[in-house]
């Protein structure tokens, strides 16, 4: 099964905005900001799916650059989701 090449940039931008605007909300203390960031928290979940399913798939990187990368999306999520996308994913797809 392949995973369309725009599903993780478009589940990086849907987590990254409902995660500001569900904090804007919460901030200023305006209903529903909760369901606005768990609608944040589940796309960041799904965007590290995809993200550590096409690296530990990838047959152009070594076993210990897959373990880096899984290792980066579940402890760094959103630094390694900016590195990933904006630099890695070419190299590695």
């Amino acid at each position: 099964m392949e995973i369309s090449k725009s599903a993780y940039a478009q589940a990086f931008m849907i987590s990254f905005s409902f995660t500001i605007i569900g904090v804007l909300l919460k901030i200023n203390h305006i209903g529903n900001a909760t369901i606005i960031l768990s609608i944040g928290l589940i796309s960041t979940l799904i965007y590290i799916i995809i993200g550590i399913k096409e690296v530990n798939s990838s047959t152009k990187i070594e076993k210990s650059e897959k373990i880096m990368w899984t290792v980066g999306f579940i402890f760094f999520s959103f630094i390694t989701a900016l590195v990933y996308l904006f630099s890695g994913r070419k190299r590695i797809i």
